[in-house]
């Protein structure tokens, strides 16, 4: 083989080894491309995705909070509503005057009265009206229990309408706080059908 051939030979090789170099580069290169692209779209729908999810999130708790504030502000209202129709009644109650005032006294001994003999607290305005009638009461709590009677009577400041009784058999809590606390517990599901359509008691 002449000096010419071989050289021709060696750079021909030479030239192959580096076109095999050169693809070789260029494939790796873009398989690295491809991989960095994969990758790039891997984070941004990575990030496409945690932002959806935090959009999701906010929405959700958007949606909670604006229901929670509906209810809040439905509870709020019944409160309000059931707050003056009872308060209103109550002042009523304390504005009993005259015979009615004497009847609602009366009603209350007679009926929660736990014995024949009693203590009875009321409010400084009803002492009078309690003491007026002291015999007529003992008559019928003796009538009631079927032994003779003893009502004693004492003012409390505590107490502004009702009476608190007290015996050795036990105690009764007639006063107006207790009798409208039940009043309200006992009626406050039907008044609130009432008054907003079955909403719901405040729970929802």
């Amino acid at each position: 083989m002449s000096s010419q051939a071989l050289i021709d030979k060696i750079i021909s090789a030479a030239e192959a080894e580096a076109e095999q170099i050169t693809n070789e580069i260029l494939r790796r290169a873009g398989e690295n491309e491809k991989l960095m692209l994969d990758k790039a779209d891997a984070d941004c729908s990575g990030i496409a995705a945690a932002a959806n999810e935090k959009s999701e999130q906010i929405k959700r708790i958007a949606e909670l909070t604006s229901g929670l504030e509906a209810r809040k502000a439905r509870l709020h209202a019944r409160r309000t509503v059931l707050d003056e129709a009872f308060g209103a009644a109550y002042k009523k109650v304390l504005e009993l005057d005259g015979d009615k005032r004497s009847d609602f006294i009366r009603s209350l001994i007679v009926k929660y009265s736990p014995s024949n003999d009693v203590r009875v607290l009321l409010s400084e305005a009803d002492l009078p009206v309690a003491e007026g009638m002291k015999a007529e009461l003992e008559a019928a709590l003796s009538e009631k229990f079927g032994a003779p009677a003893n009502v004693c009577f004492k003012a409390d400041a505590k107490i502004d309408g009702g009476v608190y009784m007290s015996s050795e058999r036990s105690d009764v809590d007639a006063t107006l706080g207790a009798i409208f606390g039940e009043l309200r517990e006992r009626y406050e599901a039907e008044a609130d059908a009432v008054l907003f359509g079955g909403a719901g008691n405040g729970n929802g």
